[in-house]
């Protein structure tokens, strides 16, 4: 087989593909580097690349495509894309794909494991204890326990994981309605949801809420202030999509203004979120006025060893079968190639 060189520009696996090399087969070269910048990799690395597998970390753009000009397919090493230009890519006959199935259970499971910590109390409880031994063992101390049958759940994308999120929900007794205008008539009949066909209507009826859309120009800061305007007072709100859908401002002032009763943040439009932001100053003092109503993970939502493994191994074989068999999975440009 002729050899398939395949590029991660900005990721660095600490293990030197050891999860890659147990599935592709013998004749592929894997290189990686840790850049941010496409100028920081060798020209003659760009030139030879048939396929890259990327990250996070790097703007895919034009800059990136007229170095690699032998690549003809780009895997993102996880779900959103939204670091790709998939039009720039599909104006070059470059596919562009993702693995959307890797981590499916484990985002849904950490959107509800967050929704929970929060409905129930975990972690109000857990620190006003820590701070005080006496008065701190009280069960009154957290302000947005409910009992969970008496939750209605909006779920803002009702795609893969905002399904499996949904059916957890259910299974807690919880009862569910949805937004996504993308989503096929009669999908709320098959999984037993309301279907809600105006954002605003949805944030005003639900108690809580969990956000599983993609960031693209449709999306960005969809959260923002106006949709917290049309919360319900004190709802609770998860978000472990993609940082950019919610604008942390606005989720900032509704939990100030009392109208978001808590937040479970797992992504950030900046990550590390800045420290200087209100919310996460905030949070990071430990104020008074957020003490229980925020939590915070490190977009760490995707993560357990098996969907780290998974992940990796359907990127590399993503680029691996389609440069050598032609099978394409999980193309996201398809209806823009003409190629």
């Amino acid at each position: 087989m002729t050899t398939i060189r395949i590029v991660y520009p900005d990721t660095i696996p600490v293990d030197d593909f050891a999860h890659e090399r147990a599935v592709a087969p013998d004749g592929v070269d894997l290189t990686y580097f840790g850049a941010t910048d496409p100028s920081a990799i060798p020209d003659d690395v760009w030139r030879d690349a048939d396929a890259l597998v990327t990250g996070i970390r790097m703007p895919i753009d034009d800059a990136v495509f007229d170095r690699a000009k032998n690549c003809r397919i780009i895997t993102r090493l996880g779900v959103g894309y939204d670091m790709i230009d998939t039009v720039a890519a599909a104006r070059r006959g470059i596919r562009v794909c993702n693995v959307p199935d890797y981590g499916t259970t484990e985002v849904a499971d950490h959107a509800i494991a967050l929704l929970l910590s929060l409905l129930r109390g975990i972690v109000r409880y857990d620190q006003a204890f820590r701070d005080d031994a006496e008065e701190g063992w009280s069960f009154r101390h957290a302000a947005h326990v409910k009992r969970l049958s008496e939750v209605r759940l909006g779920a803002v994308g009702l795609g893969r994981i905002g399904t499996a999120a949904a059916l957890r929900a259910k299974a807690f007794g919880m009862s569910v309605g949805f937004y996504d205008p993308y989503v096929p008539g009669g999908t709320e009949l098959a999984l037993g949801v309301d279907r809600y066909d105006r954002l605003e209507v949805m944030l005003a009826e639900v108690d809580a809420i969990t956000v599983h859309t993609p960031l693209n120009d449709e999306t960005r800061h969809l959260i923002g202030p106006d949709a917290v305007a049309a919360m319900k007072k004190g709802v609770v709100m998860v978000n472990t999509a993609r940082g950019g859908v919610v604008d942390l401002d606005a989720i900032h002032d509704g939990l100030k203004q009392d109208r978001i009763g808590a937040v479970g943040l797992d992504v950030f439009e900046t990550e590390p979120p800045e420290p200087d932001h209100p919310l996460i100053k905030a949070w990071r003092a430990g104020d008074e006025w957020l003490n229980g109503r925020c939590v915070i993970t490190p977009h760490a939502a995707f993560y357990s060893p098996t969907s780290l493994r998974v992940m990796r191994e359907k990127a590399v074989m993503t680029c691996v079968d389609y440069l050598t068999d032609g099978l394409l999975r999980n193309c996201v440009n398809q209806d823009l190639l003409t190629n």
